[in-house]
């Protein structure tokens, strides 16, 4: 089967709640002849980077400058969950269009499994006049949502379940060939956990255009920040493919998310000081080689870079000039199997 990629964005598989929830509920559930597999992903990643700034600016006959220095930890633990059935296509491909592929396949099943679980009671649109009340339903459905990250995640899985079983109906059948892949997906009470804890210093002097001088800065910026979270559970931002048939690299892992800590930081000029509770930044560069890194990986291992810091240390943008220094990132990670958690036991009703 080779399917056109769908006129819709490509979603993220995420971890939905209420109609969305018997989405991903019947695709876990797997068949007979297959019990759900848990694994974990774990990630220890630190940083240590050092960093220099300056600026030479004809209007200010002086020389800005500064120099900063960070030291930072990241503890991720992120449970995720296979139905146990290999699956003939990977979900995190490398190949954008049998990525695609296999995405609205999947979709495609999500939505037949939602429909079998309704009894026929959801049914999908079959003429222009009902896909395009389908349409104006999803705008409804998205703002009632009212900005709420965790709605708007479930509505944009659920629609995007349903118009890939329209539009590609051939992609509810199943196939008669073997699988390769598990599919790790978030699942209902997944949350994870993480832990961050960053250290960062920057001092130097650069020109204030109130006093028409130059004048000595400071800044410091801290945190420990345990299960720091944008609105939605950390699983929720993790798809996990894994390839028992290659020995040397089974994992796939889509968009690394490392939160962001929310800590305090301190800047003093003119011997005035203000303080902030904010976000704190790790630098891009260790983002995106962290990311690189587990893309596709061995199921377990260690790495180290030395990377280069053209981008300033706290992430502001606004200060132009020649940023240089370096980060030596550490990574460490594994995605061993689990026993998955026993069901809570009922509780006696109060009389």
């Amino acid at each position: 089967m080779r399917l056109t990629p769908p006129p819709f964005p490509d979603p993220v598989i995420r971890h939905p709640r209420g109609t969305a929830l018997a989405l991903v509920a019947g695709l876990l559930a797997g068949s007979a002849q297959a019990a759900p597999v848990d694994r974990v992903l774990t990630v220890v990643a630190t940083v240590e980077a050092t960093q220099t700034w300056e600026k030479n600016d004809p209007k200010y006959p002086a020389r800005q400058w500064s120099k900063g220095s960070t030291r930072q930890r990241y503890e991720l633990r992120v449970p995720m969950r296979s139905d146990g059935e290999r699956q003939i296509r990977n979900l995190l491909d490398p190949d954008l269009d049998a990525r695609l592929e296999a995405k609205t396949v999947h979709l495609a099943r999500l939505a037949k499994k939602a429909i079998e679980a309704s009894g026929g009671k959801l049914k999908l649109p079959s003429t222009p006049a009902e896909e395009a009340e389908l349409a104006k339903r999803m705008q409804y459905d998205q703002m009632k949502c009212r900005g709420d990250a965790v709605c708007n995640q479930e509505t944009q899985l659920f629609y995007a379940a349903i118009l890939a079983a329209t539009q590609y109906p051939e992609a509810m059948e199943e196939e008669d060939e073997p699988g390769r892949y598990y599919h790790f997906l978030p699942y209902k009470g997944c949350a994870g956990a993480s832990r961050v804890t960053l250290e960062m210093d920057i001092a130097g002097e650069r020109w204030n255009k109130t006093v028409d001088r130059l004048v000595p800065f400071q800044e410091h910026r801290t945190a420990d920040s345990h299960n720091a979270s944008d609105g939605l559970s950390l699983c929720s931002h993790f798809t996990i493919v894994f390839d028992p048939d290659d020995a040397k690299r089974p994992l796939w892992v889509e968009n690394i998310h490392i939160p962001s800590p929310v800590g305090v930081t301190e800047f003093t000029e003119s011997q005035h000081t203000s303080r902030a509770t904010e976000p704190q930044p790790m630098p891009t560069a260790a983002l995106e080689w962290i990311t690189d890194t587990l893309r596709h990986a061995p199921a377990s291992g260690k790495a180290s870079a030395t990377l280069p810091l053209p981008l300033s240390l706290n992430g502001n943008s606004t200060w132009l000039g020649l940023w240089t220094g370096t980060a030596k990132v550490s990574l460490e990670w594994s995605f061993p199997p689990v026993a998955p958690s026993p069901p809570a036991a009922p509780q006696p009703a109060h009389r």
